[in-house]
């Protein structure tokens, strides 16, 4: 049995609105995010937040808000940024900056 990820606990209070992809990312309502970018959104937003956002704006703008959101101020302090990417089946993909490989590129490659 593989370890509990940070998102499945929190997807425990959340009514199952965070899984874990066949890839292993976190996916939020269509969004996929890498564990690294995960750990980095939540550093500034509640899970919930993040939910509500892919929920509201979709996981296309929702991508792009976010990857804005850090790219506008250092918001946690580590100077990281989002990178949007797409998965191996053309889905929104954020992944941390200093993770980002060529689009399309799949998940755990580099960093």
């Amino acid at each position: 049995m593989s370890p509990l990820r940070i998102w499945e606990m929190h997807s425990a209070r959340l009514g199952g609105a965070i899984r874990t992809s066949p890839d292993g990312d976190a996916e939020v309502g269509g969004l996929l995010l890498s564990e690294r970018a995960y750990l980095l959104a939540i550093r500034v937003m509640r899970p919930e937040e993040l939910v509500r956002l892919v929920a509201e704006a979709g996981p296309g703008e929702a991508a792009q808000r976010l990857v804005e959101l850090f790219a506008a101020t250092d918001l946690d302090g580590t100077g990281r940024r989002l990178a949007l990417g797409r998965s191996r089946l053309g889905e929104p993909r954020l992944v941390r900056s200093d993770e980002a490989g060529p689009v399309g590129a799949p998940p755990g490659g580099a960093g």
